[in-house]
C-alpha cells in the first residue's frame, strides 16, 4: 500500500460519522457503493481533505472543496501539465460536470494540484486554449 493509500484511508476512517463518507470508504474498498452526490458531499464533509480525480480523454479533472472560498473547484490538466479549465460550482453543479467524465476515484488533497498554489501559479502561462 502506497503512501497515498495510507492517507486516503485515514481521511476517510477519520470522517467515517458521515454517511457519505462512509459511502465513499466502502466504494473504495470494494464493499459498497457511492454516488456521484456522495463523493461531493464526501468532499465538503472532510473539509477539503478528500478531493476526487476523473478521467477526461486524455486529461485529468481533479475536484475539491475550498473551504477559504466556501465552494468546490476542478482543475483539469492535460499532459504535459497544460492547464485545460479551472471553474468553480456548487455541489450540485459539480456532481452533473463529474458525471460526464470516467473513472472517479478518490484521492487525498495532497495528492492533487491543488496542494502547492506555487505550481498552480508557475502553470498560469501554460493555460489551454
Amino acid at each position: 500500500m502506497s503512501d497515498a493509500d495510507d492517507d486516503l484511508r485515514s481521511v476517510l476512517l477519520d470522517h467515517s460519522d458521515h454517511r457519505a463518507v462512509r459511502n465513499v470508504f466502502g466504494a473504495y474498498t470494494g464493499g459498497g457503493t457511492a454516488t456521484l452526490d456522495d463523493y461531493v458531499e464526501a468532499m465538503r464533509a472532510t473539509d477539503g481533505e478528500l478531493a476526487v480525480v476523473a478521467d477526461d480523454g486524455a486529461a485529468d479533472v481533479y475536484a475539491r472543496w475550498n473551504g477559504n472560498g466556501g465552494r468546490f473547484e476542478h482543475l483539469t490538466i492535460w499532459p504535459p501539465w497544460s492547464i485545460g479549465g479551472f471553474d468553480h460550482k456548487d455541489g450540485d453543479r459539480l456532481a452533473t460536470f463529474l458525471e460526464e467524465k470516467d473513472d472517479l476515484r478518490p484521492t487525498p488533497h495532497s495528492e492533487t494540484p491543488f496542494e502547492d498554489q506555487q505550481v498552480l501559479s508557475s502553470l498560469a502561462h501554460r493555460i489551454w486554449p
